[in-house]
């Protein structure tokens, strides 16, 4: 089986570091083959906004719901900037097209199940743990992921 749409899920743990070599290496050397980086931002670790509120120590302290809408966008594409160095960084050479992206969505697991999805993905490479609240709990995204996408899913330490 040849993939060429490949997802690695990023959250600047050692272990996605090192699912990102790995994609690249199974991938890398084809000019037609995607890597997709994404990472996930769960609402639940977004803070509620404070409309209105006249609190200029708050930094999510907003006048409108467009205010919040271009902080979030400004906080993904900061996201974004920052996977553009550790994605060069391990690149090794790869001639395939990568594709950044950072989304929201109600969890990490269902955000990489509708990316998936929507993006036609044939593989998902993806470290066994990562940076999130249930970090002390092995692989709870992986095992997560396992369960919610129909491609296969490689764990990576």
């Amino acid at each position: 089986m040849l993939f060429k749409k490949v997802l690695v899920p990023y959250d600047e743990s050692d272990h996605a570091k090192s699912a990102l070599h790995v994609a690249f290496g199974m991938v890398g050397d084809d000019p037609e083959a995607e890597v997709h980086v994404v990472t996930a931002v769960s609402v639940g670790a977004l803070p509620d906004p404070l409309f209105g509120s006249s609190s200029s120590e708050d930094p999510f302290s907003v006048a409108s719901q467009v205010d919040y809408d271009n902080l979030l966008g400004a906080l993904l594409q900061r996201t974004r900037d920052d996977m553009t160095g550790v994605i060069d960084d391990a690149l090794d050479g790869a001639k395939c097209k990568v594709v950044t992206n950072a989304i929201v969505a109600s969890s990490a697991v269902e955000g990489i199940a509708d990316y998936v999805e929507n993006h036609d993905i044939d593989l998902v490479v993806m470290g066994r743990r990562g940076l999130g609240r249930l970090s002390g709990m092995i692989g709870s995204v992986s095992f997560g992921v396992l369960r919610s996408v129909n491609v296969p899913v490689m764990t990576v330490k």
